[in-house]
């Protein structure tokens, strides 16, 4: 029955995948960001965590119009800073996971995922500057306050 149908309700538009460790202070960045997102309930948004990053995210993000990943980052930023970039076209940094706790690259996983024509059409990654990655430790106040401005962005950037 033609016209009864909703044609974007068979579309995904956003998926949000917070990644991080939640024994490993500022790594848990990723987490608490999905984590607020959810709580929002943002109308066209799926909100998933992952604490692993291997090939694997690449089967999550099939069928979505658009990626946002949040992760923590090191690139020698004061601490809570939020960086934000646009991986449909170009490569993430990969100087910026160099101290990662995770077991595998975020840049190389983009990057097969680009190779194999895998990615969504738009991909943003949304980074805050970890200070404190030790096992056991808090996330410290600095990435507490820089998550609540990357929040603010990634809600600004998706238009809602």
């Amino acid at each position: 029955m033609a016209g009864f149908i909703d044609e974007d309700a068979f579309t995904k538009k956003t998926l949000v995948l917070g990644i991080g460790n939640a024994w490993r202070g500022d790594d848990a960045v990723g987490l608490l960001a999905a984590q607020a997102l959810r709580a929002r309930k943002l109308p066209g948004v799926t909100v998933m965590e992952a604490s692993i990053v291997d090939p694997s995210l690449i089967a999550l993000w099939q069928g979505y119009e658009r990626l946002v990943l949040i992760d923590a980052v090191v690139s020698g930023a004061a601490p809570g800073s939020v960086h934000c970039f646009d991986l449909s076209q170009r490569p993430l940094p990969t100087d910026l996971f160099s101290c990662s706790t995770h077991s595998f690259d975020l840049a190389a996983v983009i990057e097969l995922a680009r190779t194999l024509r895998q990615l969504p059409p738009q991909v943003w990654l949304f980074g805050v500057e970890a200070h404190e990655l030790s096992s056991g430790q808090p996330v410290s106040a600095a990435v507490r306050m820089g998550l609540v401005h990357c929040i603010d962005r990634i809600v600004e950037s998706l238009q809602i």
